[in-house]
């Protein structure tokens, strides 16, 4: 139980809640609200994870080829979009695209001047 709610937690082998990281704000968090620990418990989603790189990859690639910056939390799923792009060739992937990514550039462009 995290902040009244039970849900899944990032736990270490004592079952303390771990730190996390992301680029994005707002996946910086140790839990998932309780309506997405239902939703796996019914399995009805699947969650995965992505990396930094990859969702600044994503970032990268919306923008060079569709001109749209997406913010970091989405640019996560197109992260994940690209790499099972080839798996579902026939079929249709739906993203929605949530906030703005003009408010993530300074952190694109810092990130970016730190790992090249």
């Amino acid at each position: 139980i995290l902040h009244g709610m039970l849900t899944y937690l990032l736990q270490d082998e004592y079952g303390q809640i771990m730190e996390t990281h992301s680029i994005s704000a707002g996946l910086d968090y140790p839990a998932v609200g309780p309506e997405h620990a239902y939703l796996k418990e019914i399995g009805r989603v699947k969650y995965v994870n992505v990396k930094d790189d990859e969702a600044v990859d994503a970032f990268l690639t919306l923008a060079k080829y569709e001109g749209i910056l997406p913010a970091l939390e989405p640019a996560h799923a197109i992260a994940y979009a690209l790499k099972i792009a080839k798996k579902y060739r026939d079929k249709n992937i739906v993203i929605t695209l949530s906030g703005r990514g003009d408010k993530d550039v300074g952190i694109i462009e810092q990130y970016l001047r730190e790992h090249s």
